[in-house]
């Protein structure tokens, strides 16, 4: 929460797509309920909850996304990018580049050192995603936007 609106420094790309899998997951928890409750007078409350919630996460979504970019070296401003027709193809690549790995005009590297199970045993520390894991959770974000970008199309 530290980082609500700030839109300096820069964001691992670990730090993006774990915002990013958790939006997704209260998205589709917001679509179950619509669906459920579709036709009935809750409807409209979940809509309305579910406005809220997008409204509020809009400033950290951009300020996050700003803050990887410049994790790769890039202006925060390469985001409209995406308003543009498959724009959006090239700014999702960029957002899955591996950061620089020294300092950049944007400051320093932003991540965390990786901690194994075995050195968690023994240093009493919490164990950490490794690289390879969030490779793979980067890749599942990036299949369900490529999902919901096929959906909406054919809506």
């Amino acid at each position: 929460m530290g980082n609500y609106a700030n839109f300096k420094g820069r964001a691992s790309r670990s730090e993006y797509w774990r915002f990013y899998g958790i939006t997704i997951v209260i998205a589709v928890i917001f679509n179950v309920l619509s669906a459920l409750v579709m036709d009935t007078a809750l409807a409209s409350v979940v809509g309305l909850i579910s406005i809220v919630y997008n409204l509020a996460i809009l400033l950290p979504s951009i300020g996050l996304a700003a803050r990887r970019l410049h994790d790769i070296g890039k202006s925060g401003w390469m985001l409209l990018i995406s308003l543009i027709p498959f724009g959006i193809i090239y700014v999702i690549y960029l957002l899955a580049q591996k950061g620089d790995e020294g300092d950049n005009q944007y400051g320093s590297p932003m991540s965390y050192e990786v901690i194994t199970a075995e050195e968690a045993a023994r240093t009493g520390l919490k164990e950490t995603p490794t690289d390879d894991m969030d490779r793979k959770f980067m890749y599942v974000c990036i299949a369900i936007i490529i999902l919901e970008l096929i959906l909406m199309s054919a809506i």
